[in-house]
Formats: C-alpha cells, sequence, structure tokens
C-alpha cells in the first residue's frame, strides 16, 4: 500500500466514526426520515424562529407546518400527560372554529406576544409575560382605572403595536373548570381600552395542549423591558351601563349558575350558565353554541352579565365570536343600583306566644316593616335597627354588594322577601340571662314581612330569655338583637 492510500484510508475511517458518533447521539441532522423522528427534535433543529419581511418569508411555525410528522402528531392521540390530559388533540375531535379571534397553539409565532394572566400557574408557555388577571381589580374587587390598568401593560412590556395572544385561567377557582376565564376576561378589558381587535388572540388551548404540540414550556414567566402603554381610545360599547340595561331594547343573558339565577335576577334575563359554553376547559363546538344561543336572536344586541366581568366574560366571548353584538354588564352593579330601602324590625307585632309560659313550644313572631311614610333622610339617624347590606363573595371574583329590599307587595324594584325565601332567611337566637346560647329556632315566612318559629322550651329553666333576630343576605348577616323578651315559668 501507498503512503496516500493509507492516509485516503484512514480519514474515511475517521469520517465514518465521526458519523456513528453523530448517529447514536440522534442529531438532528443525520436522520432524514421524519417517520422515525420526534417532531420535538425537528422543532429544537430548526432554531430561533426568523420572520423576515421580504421574500421569501421562512419560520419554524411554517416549517414545523410542513413536517409530515408534526402535522400526524396533532391528528393521533398520544400517552396521557401527569395531568391525566391527553397530549395531543385530533382533528376529528377538535372544535370546528371559523373565527379569527381564536389562535391553534400551531400558529402563534415567535413575533407574537403571549400574555399568561392565569392565577396560580405552575408553569408557562416558553416566552409568555405574566399579568394575574385580579391585578386589573382594586382590593374593593372593582376595575382599576383605564391609567392603572395601561401602567400593567405597560410595565409587562406590552404597547399597543403588539399582537398579543392570550392564556390562562384561575387555577384556585373552584368553579372555573379549567376554562380560560382569565383570558377571555382580558380579551374584553383591553379590546375596552382600545387594543387592535386584529391583533388581538385568544389561545385556542392551554399550556397542556401546547406541551401536547412538542412546544416549550417554562417555571417562571419572561420579563420584558418594560414600556408605555397608550390607549387609542375606550370602546364604551362594550361595557352595558344600569340605564342602557333598563331602558334600551335588548336581550339579557344571566351567565350565573342556575342556583345563582333562581335566587335573584334581571327582570326578563335568559339564563346561560358559563359552563354551557365550555367543554374540556375549551370552548365548545360552533355548531354545539349555535344551539347553546338558540333562544337568542342577532337582531338585537345582547347584555351578558354575572356577579362580575371575570365570570361574565366566558359567554361574552362565545356571543362576540358567533356573531352577536354583545357588551357585559355585572350584577354587583345591577344591585348597587336597586333603591336603597332601609328595613327594621316591628317591635309592637314581633312577639312570643304565650308569653309568659310554661315549659314546652313556644311560638314566635318576627315582623320586619319600611320606615314611616316621608322618612327620607332615616338611614342618617342612629337608629341601629336601620340596616344596609354589604357583602364581599369569592376573593377570585364573586364580589356582591345587596341592598335590603322592599317589604311590601308595591312594584318597587328592591328585593323583596316576599320575593323569595332564600334572599332573605330569618333564625331566632334564644339566649338566657348569662348571655349563652340556649337555641337556634330556623323562622319560616308565613307572610310578605312576617317570620314565625317555634322554641321548644320543654326543658327550659324558669327564667328569662332574651330573642335576637338574624336576618341573612346571602352570606352577609344583620342581628336585632335583644328584640323580644320571654319569660319562662
Amino acid at each position: 500500500m501507498t503512503r496516500k492510500f493509507i492516509i485516503a484510508v484512514g480519514m474515511l475511517l475517521i469520517i465514518f466514526a465521526m458519523c456513528m458518533q453523530w448517529a447514536l447521539a440522534e442529531c438532528p441532522m443525520c436522520k432524514p426520515d421524519y417517520e422515525e423522528y420526534p417532531h420535538e427534535g425537528f422543532l429544537r433543529s430548526l432554531g430561533p424562529e426568523e420572520e423576515k419581511t421580504s421574500a421569501p418569508v421562512i419560520s419554524a411555525k411554517t416549517e414545523r407546518l410542513k413536517n409530515p410528522l408534526f402535522n400526524k402528531s396533532l391528528q393521533t392521540s398520544a400517552t396521557e400527560t401527569n395531568n391525566d390530559k391527553a397530549s395531543t388533540q385530533t382533528t376529528e375531535s377538535a372544535p370546528v372554529r371559523s373565527s379569527s379571534m381564536l389562535i391553534p397553539v400551531t400558529e402563534v409565532a415567535r413575533s407574537d406576544l403571549v400574555l399568561d394572566v392565569s392565577n396560580g400557574a405552575s408553569e408557562y408557555i416558553d416566552g409568555a409575560v405574566h399579568i394575574n388577571y385580579m391585578e386589573f381589580y382594586n382590593e374593593n374587587k372593582e376595575l382599576k382605572s383605564v391609567d392603572e390598568i395601561a401602567a400593567l401593560l405597560g410595565n409587562a412590556g406590552i404597547s399597543p403595536s403588539d399582537r398579543v395572544v392570550l392564556t390562562g385561567t384561575d387555577y384556585n377557582c373552584p368553579t372555573c373548570l379549567g376554562g380560560p376565564f382569565g383570558a377571555t376576561f382580558v380579551y374584553w378589558l383591553m379590546l375596552y381600552i382600545g387594543h387592535d381587535e386584529s391583533k388581538l388572540k385568544l389561545l385556542d388551548g392551554d399550556t397542556e395542549d401546547w406541551k401536547a404540540a412538542g412546544l416549550p414550556v417554562q417555571s417562571t414567566p419572561y420579563v420584558r423591558p418594560a414600556t408605555t402603554y397608550t390607549v387609542q381610545r375606550i370602546r364604551s360599547e362594550l361595557l352595558a351601563t344600569n340605564d342602557y340595561v333598563k331602558n334600551a331594547d335588548v336581550q339579557i343573558v344571566d351567565s350565573r349558575t342556575f342556583d345563582a339565577f333562581g335566587q335573584g335576577s334581571i327582570p326578563g334575563a335568559l339564563n346561560i350558565p358559563y359552563d354551557k359554553v365550555t367543554e374540556n376547559g375549551r370552548l365548545k363546538d360552533e355548531a354545539e353554541l349555535e344551539s347553546v344561543f338558540a333562544g337568542l336572536t342577532k337582531d338585537k344586541p345582547v347584555v351578558v352579565y354575572a356577579n362580575t366581568e371575570f365570570k361574565a366574560s366566558m359567554v361574552w366571548f362565545a356571543l362576540r365570536m358567533m356573531g352577536y353584538d354583545a357588551r357585559i354588564y355585572t350584577w354587583n352593579d345591577w344591585l348597587k343600583n336597586l333603591p336603597a330601602v332601609r328595613m327594621r324590625l316591628n317591635s309592637t307585632l314581633t312577639r312570643a306566644e304565650p308569653n309568659p309560659a310554661s315549659p314546652g313550644p313556644v311560638k314566635i313572631y318576627a315582623v320586619f316593616e319600611l320606615p314611616e311614610e316621608g322618612a327620607e333622610n332615616i338611614s342618617e339617624t342612629a337608629d341601629e335597627n336601620l340596616t344596609t347590606l354589604s357583602v364581599m363573595g369569592c376573593a377570585t371574583c364573586e364580589p356582591i354588594t345587596v341592598w335590603s329590599g322592599s317589604l311590601t307587595k308595591s312594584k318597587n324594584p328592591g328585593l323583596s322577601l316576599g320575593k323569595t325565601t332564600q334572599y332573605f332567611t330569618c333564625t331566632a337566637r334564644v339566649m338566657d340571662a348569662q348571655g349563652g346560647e340556649v337555641a337556634s329556632v330556623p323562622m319560616e315566612r308565613v307572610s310578605d314581612d312576617e317570620y314565625v318559629g317555634t322554641w321548644d322550651a320543654t326543658n327550659a329553666s324558669p327564667g328569662r330569655y332574651s330573642v335576637s333576630f338574624v336576618v341573612t343576605v346571602y352570606s352577609l348577616s344583620k342581628e336585632f338583637e335583644d328584640a323580644l323578651t320571654v319569660v319562662i315559668q
């Protein structure tokens, strides 16, 4: 053998060994057969995504859509994740979409700004910035000012020129069922402060769907340099006012649960609970949504409300996606605008029978009333029996303000004792001379303003007993203390 031949053979052996090493390392560039090759590796091999303004346009997004294995992976089921969610969605079972308001995980470009608004998220889409949707509310669970909202967006590095892809829910909310409530709420909010609708998208899926597509996630959100978010205009037509709800020719949708709807609603409202527009944490198929909204017409605007904008936003988004002129309102605002009627106990008619009584059954009567006619300023008096009730519900999404309502048969639109016992419940607390509670007596409504209960005083010791009445509205109680004395002989 000549020296040159030996050198050539040696070079070939070195090249062969290097190729074997690459093959064993599964170098993506050494495996041309995509059918035997995981699409995660293919995505990694593409490197940074490039969006060029001049032709040809080349991006990781467009290239991965050309990959036959990647597309195949979206059409077949795969191993379940640790959260027991299938890692892929089949095209056969995927909801039918035609609205540009939604964007599939496979169409999110690196030039898009992903905003995760979750409360309690443990991981985030790679590159996503984060604002907890609750930051858009103040300590009273009311929406912050437009300037404060703009500051939150700007501090997160978001500008009006960004194409924003929204995702996120409230993982601490037991009734959210995984639906994208946070995302739909912030979608509505950003649209309300004038963000270009063509640059606002809702991710059709969540972090698990993102991971199922082989796309990376991270344990902490990305931090962008702060910028200035300048509000272009306020789209006031997206937020209904109390006057609009009362006087405009509109359709009204109550998106709260059926139980809440049954306890009271805006007159004429149709109940479409928020969970009726979602399935498995995603918005339903368009054909299914058409069935859900079958009782509505597109010829009239639709006002959709829940206790706050947060829960109402899910149904609002589905309505808008289906072509309805929809706007948001809140039950909280409706209740705040009801006439503030003062309630007190009628000390003359409130009584016990018999009284004095021997040990045995004692009937207790509580009668409530309105202040005397002409006492317009009575709420400013020192009468402790007059009350305005205010309650804050679920910390994440259920603020309620409740005013005690009309206690007569008049057409006053305030809440009425006679309308439903679920608005007002009454309990009599029987206390002994030492202040200890000896009985809690449920009171039943027997007429518009009268409640009656029976205290079983069979084992009561002789003496004087004080009776207080507790009136409950939702989760707040008002107690009329020492309203009655019962003597057991």
